[in-house]
């Protein structure tokens, strides 16, 4: 069994159903949970029956503030936890503890410490939570929930990682001037905060500097798929023959050792952790990799990602792992030097005559992504795996395109008919806007407040959207 950490963060609220008895040691030396720590360490023993999916774990600080953290699965009881303090908390300062059981997203029962509750800095100690419920079959053997990944530990949750930072803004959703007349899909869009570029049908490349877009000569009547770059630098451009394409004082083709064979093209392209460093999703499961400096050409090798015969249609870097995502359901990620697969069977047939697929995937943290595809599904990496089971985003099984995450722990994904929702870190939607007359293919953001997406409208004009406040 692989180790892995349990616990995501984000901010949320409880409603204490019950009050279960907690028991306070200053020393934890049976616990082996916390045997490996140098610091604060809580070893946190839930016992009851359920039936529960999750557990959240709640810790106060001061000001009111809260971090939580939760554990899914199928949950066993008793189940010991260890409980850090997040980055740059004193354990002295968690004024209590509380955990939560959670059936169907419904807090039904939790326990809390009580006022005498203390936690000295740099001490392990010992707690007991008691929850009730009912009896629940199956799913936990051993401490350890079996996702697709293989078992993952619930020893180990993680409050470390930032939660929401205060709730997201109310965003209008403004179509952009572009250029009259251009009858144009737009499928990629990418900005660095102060030049933004579009990338769609036919080559074409718009860029803003300003209020409003102009074309750029791409020099290609090729379809463009994806585009990004590195900030106050370059911008590249990937789609089909040439394949790539780097903004220099022009745009030119940027495809040494890029050999794509009949057909297939680059599908996404996402800036790595150096300068000049590219990752891209291709054809029959192969994701591109760059190399070489950010202001010339650079050089192409390709990584089997997926297994072969599935097209990689969205790729993300965050902290040196890569995600790749594509058709019937496959996932990867890299960490170090190997990828590592699993297939979601829920989209392991087609929809239409078409395979299903994931289309979009965003990574905000190396341990923190969010993919959307067909029949509005999404799911999740968390816990340093892939988790099980899709999560419906839309009920109308809209198709998604693609996705951007915020560092606030927060997704937003496009899809047809207009469609713009927003992601909590359970993958609970909020619909933002939805237009029949509009197909929406990209995404990116510099924040919150200031978001781009593409696409066409019926009409076959391209919409460039602003989401501002």
């Amino acid at each position: 069994m692989r180790p892995l950490q349990a616990l995501s963060i984000r901010r949320a609220g409880l409603v204490l159903a019950f009050f279960g008895t907690l028991a306070v040691s200053t020393s934890c030396q049976k616990k082996a949970v916390c045997d490996d720590v140098p610091g604060s360490c809580l070893a946190l023993t839930v016992v009851g029956q359920g039936p529960f999916d999750e557990l959240r774990t709640e810790l106060s600080l001061p000001g009111g503030s809260k971090r939580v953290g939760n554990t899914s699965g199928n949950i066993d009881l008793p189940l010991t936890l260890r409980v850090l303090p997040p980055s740059g908390v004193s354990s002295m300062d968690v004024s209590a503890v509380t955990v939560a059981g959670v059936l169907g997203g419904a807090t039904q029962q939790s326990g809390t410490t009580p006022p005498t509750f203390a936690w000295p800095d740099g001490a392990h100690i010992e707690a007991t939570v008691s929850l009730e419920g009912a009896a629940v079959d199956g799913g936990v053997e051993d401490g350890s929930v079996f996702d697709q990944a293989g078992p993952v530990d619930l020893s180990q949750p993680d409050l470390s990682q930032p939660d929401l930072s205060g709730p997201p803004p109310t965003l209008r959703w403004t179509a952009e001037n572009v250029p009259v007349g251009l009858r144009r899909e737009l499928y990629g869009v990418w900005s660095d905060g102060t030049r933004s570029y579009a990338v769609g049908q036919a080559g074409t490349i718009l860029t803003r500097g300003g209020t409003g877009w102009t074309t750029e000569n791409s020099a290609t009547g090729a379809n463009l798929h994806g585009a990004s770059g590195f900030l106050a630098g370059s911008a590249w451009a990937v789609g089909q023959s040439p394949g790539s394409l780097r903004r220099g004082a022009t745009w030119a083709g940027d495809s040494g050792g890029l050999a794509l064979q009949p057909g297939e093209q680059l599908w996404s392209v996402t800036a790595g952790g150096t300068a000049g460093e590219l990752w891209a999703g291709g054809g029959n499961g192969k994701v591109w990799k760059r190399t070489g400096p950010a202001g010339a050409n650079g050089s192409w090798t390709s990584e089997q990602a997926l297994p072969a015969g599935n097209t990689v249609y969205s790729v993300s870097y965050a902290g040196g792992t890569v995600f790749a995502v594509g058709q019937r359901g496959w996932v990867g990620v890299r960490r170090g030097t190997a990828w590592q697969n699993y297939q979601y069977t829920d989209l392991a047939g087609s929809t239409s005559g078409r395979p299903d697929a994931l289309y979009g995937v965003s990574a905000i943290a190396a341990d923190s992504a969010v993919a959307v595809g067909t029949k509005g599904l999404a799911v999740r990496y968390s816990a340093g795996s892939w988790r099980p089971g899709t999560v419906k985003i839309d009920p109308a099984g809209n198709e998604f395109n693609a996705v951007w995450g915020s560092p606030a722990g927060r997704w937003f994904a496009v899809a047809y008919n207009g469609l713009i929702v927003r992601l909590d870190g359970n993958l609970t939607p909020t619909q933002l806007r939805t237009d029949g007359t509009q197909s929406l293919y990209g995404i990116f953001g510099n924040s919150e407040s200031d978001i781009y997406v593409v696409g066409v409208r019926v009409s076959g004009d391209a919409i460039i959207l602003h989401g501002t406040p």
